[in-house]
């Protein structure tokens, strides 16, 4: 099968990459390389690689021509990456797939596989599944609902669409990050012994980087219309504090620095249910999260990153960097303000 990854140098893609290439299917990868510019290694197992922005119409033409299937798993991730700069999240997490679903319907491509989050859900009491309506609480999650949106109407009896919504990855990578809430977490546990903790009390659904791999494989085998798939397992719903707790378990000597409940910007807080995915794909997301951990542990107590603090390894930190430079800003193309014109009218009221 030939495969466009759109996003395929990142901390996700890097994995799903070689987990693809591995399985014999031609990788084409397009990435703009934002957070490790001059560094190609990651790209070693791809067929074909292609540098150039995610909101290049003529990139994603080139990439997209005889493929079978595209994966976009691009943009801005987490809400501070986002606000830091919401005209630039809304192009890279909204118009972006939209480009890339109306070169896709153009030149025919059959399926369209298009990562979302779970932070589409915001705060709920109980459960929520694929048919909870979406309560997005900030840009990050705001730009998913809508790119979900539009891709499924562009792409309406010309191509099956899978929209997977993520839990919370964790695990080693090539493209490593260690600013998610489980990375995070083990690194500084390593580190400095202790993990600060201001109460705890919110729920993540969490999901290892090769099960993600898995999954997107699995689908890009098995297109079936549209869907929409939660990607994780049931039994991998946390608390933040139970997250701290298994990381204690799993680093020796580590402590958790515990302190008051408090208000956090980052507000979501749902229990997920993963049971379509595990009907339709059987043992799915089977890594738990001690496993993630004591990987992450060994990647840095092993020295495979002997800095853990470098901003290439915090997605927002990595932003701001190459936002002050200069390298990536919103380039208001027609297409991209016409989008965002289209985004600010959706949520009129909320922005900033």
């Amino acid at each position: 099968m030939r495969v466009a990854l759109l996003g395929g140098a990142g901390y996700i893609g890097a994995v799903a990459t070689r987990f693809l290439s591995a399985l014999g299917h031609h990788v084409t990868v397009v990435d703009g390389l934002i957070y490790q510019r001059d560094d190609q290694r990651l790209l070693s197992t791809a067929t074909s690689f292609i540098h150039a922005d995610l909101r290049d119409a003529d990139a994603l033409r080139q990439a997209l021509t005889g493929a079978d299937a595209v994966v976009h798993m691009g943009g801005l991730v987490g809400e501070p990456a986002c606000s830091l700069d919401e005209r630039l999240a809304v192009e890279l997490n909204f118009a972006s797939p939209v480009l890339a679903a109306v070169a896709a319907r153009d030149l025919g491509v059959p399926h369209y596989v298009l990562f979302s989050s779970c932070s589409v859900y915001g705060q709920r009491e109980g459960t929520v599944d694929e048919d909870t309506t979406p309560r997005p609480l900030g840009v990050y999650a705001r730009t998913k609902v809508l790119a979900e949106q539009y891709v499924t109407d562009l792409l309406s009896g010309c191509a099956d669409v899978t929209v997977l919504r993520l839990a919370t990855v964790h695990g080693p990578s090539p493209r490593q990050r260690l600013d998610s809430v489980v990375n995070r977490m083990t690194a500084q546990a390593v580190a400095t012994g202790r993990i600060p903790l201001n109460g705890g009390s919110q729920r993540r659904p969490l999901v290892h980087v090769g099960d993600v791999a898995e999954v997107l494989a699995a689908v890009l085998g098995h297109p079936d219309g549209h869907r929409v798939l939660n990607v994780g397992a049931d039994r991998e719903n946390y608390t933040i504090a139970q997250i701290a707790e298994t990381v204690v378990r799993a680093v020796s000597g580590a402590l958790i620095d515990r302190g008051p409940e408090r208000d956090e910007a980052d507000a979501r807080d749902y229990r997920t249910s993963f049971s379509r995915l595990a009907m339709l794909f059987p043992g799915s997301c089977s890594t738990p999260l001690i496993d993630g951990v004591r990987q992450i542990a060994g990647v840095i107590t092993d020295r495979r990153i002997t800095d853990p603090d470098l901003p290439e390894y915090d997605n927002l930190r990595g932003l701001r960097a190459c936002h002050s430079a200069g390298f990536l800003k919103a380039i208001r193309s027609a297409e991209c303000e016409r989008l965002h014109d289209a985004y600010a009218r959706a949520y009129e009221g909320a922005l900033r």
